[in-house]
């Protein structure tokens, strides 16, 4: 920024050679005079830079989040937590977010099976696409091969694909899982079940994986039998969860539920079938589940960190477009444990 002498001399009634005087540093000038052109140009420069850091910056492009729903149970999770797309206040918060940085956000939740996605692609070109978060929970290669062809750097959330080069941001649902299960361990459990969807998507074949693992690592017998899938949405969940407990012969005293969804039906079930809670079976749950009426009954949960993960992903996918990173990286985020009522600690009692 640059002020002319004469125009400060204007302003402050000044003379030229007086301003001059004090923009060279030279004597001849009284303090009260030499402050009065020091503050002056300091206000200058605060209003200047204070406009310049406010005015919009120019458009560099579109940052797309995508959610990919292939088989469905991301979206029923939608329909429980009642939310409504392009109202959520985190979207708001993204899309300022990414607008201090020149770009444009929008949210899509693309449905495999009703839209097309040659059509949804054409259009993002013409927006001038720059780069994708993909929360790909339900996707394969296949799908998100067929993204490359945008040719924009991609970062992916939910799901694991390093081996073709793209940056990920997941959940750590090994420990998670080991989290249930050495707290239901420590207080006094060994015969556990691991109840779970029908899906064999990234975050469920982790969590059962590292099911396995920790029950042999916690001496609790064999597991591969106790791992029981009940189905992919809730109605389906509750009527085999039903179904399971006319039939099974084998009475665990806790279960692992996999989901949200697989929370909600086998809750539901369990309070229908008049089995009490903690007290006849123990539920400790994977993710937390929207607000149902189960009397005075609350899950305890390990709970993975999504906006705080979502946030940095689209913060990590700007600085790959601006800087071009060629490092292929995959970040995970640590869970966390929230304690209910829903679990006996059989180290304290004795009870038949």
């Amino acid at each position: 920024m640059k002020i002319k002498s004469k125009d400060i001399a204007k302003e402050l009634h000044l003379s030229e050679a007086t301003v001059s005087l004090v923009l060279n540093e030279r004597p001849g000038v009284s303090e009260a005079t030499r402050r009065r052109v020091k503050e002056y140009l300091r206000a200058k420069e605060e209003e200047y830079y204070g406009k310049r850091a406010e005015a919009p910056k120019e458009k560099k492009g579109l940052i797309l989040m995508l959610q990919y729903i292939k088989h469905g149970i991301i979206f029923n999770r939608d329909d429980f937590n009642n939310e409504k797309q392009g109202y959520d206040p985190f979207f708001e918060e993204l899309k300022k977010m990414v607008a201090k940085e020149g770009y444009d956000f929008s949210f899509v939740r693309f449905d495999e099976r009703v839209h097309d996605l040659d059509q949804y692609m054409d259009e993002w070109k013409k927006q001038n696409l720059q780069g994708i978060y993909l929360m790909g929970a339900e996707m394969n290669k296949h799908d998100i091969l067929y993204f490359s062809r945008l040719g924009v750097p991609i970062v992916v959330g939910d799901n694991n694909f390093y081996d073709l080069g793209i940056d990920s941001y997941l959940i750590d649902n090994i420990e998670g899982i080991q989290r249930c299960v050495d707290y239901l361990v420590d207080r006094g459990h060994s015969k556990i079940v691991y109840l779970a969807e029908s899906i064999d998507i990234f975050n469920f074949v982790e969590r059962r994986e590292s099911f396995l693992q920790e029950m042999d690592k916690r001496d609790c017998g064999i597991a591969k039998n106790r791992i029981i899938r009940l189905g992919k949405c809730y109605e389906e969940v509750y009527e085999n969860m039903l179904k399971t407990l006319e039939q099974s012969q084998y009475r665990p005293t806790a279960y692992v539920l996999e989901s949200s969804m697989v929370s909600l039906g086998v809750m539901q079930a369990l309070q229908e079938s008049h089995v009490r809670i903690p007290r006849d079976i123990s539920l400790i749950g994977f993710d937390a589940v929207p607000p149902v009426n189960l009397s005075d009954l609350k899950l305890t949960i390990v709970k993975g960190t999504h906006t705080r993960r979502h946030r940095a992903a689209i913060k990590h996918l700007m600085r790959h477009i601006a800087d071009q990173e060629t490092e292929i990286i995959r970040v995970y985020y640590r869970t966390r444990m929230q304690e209910g009522n829903s679990v006996f600690d059989k180290t304290k009692y004795i009870y038949t």
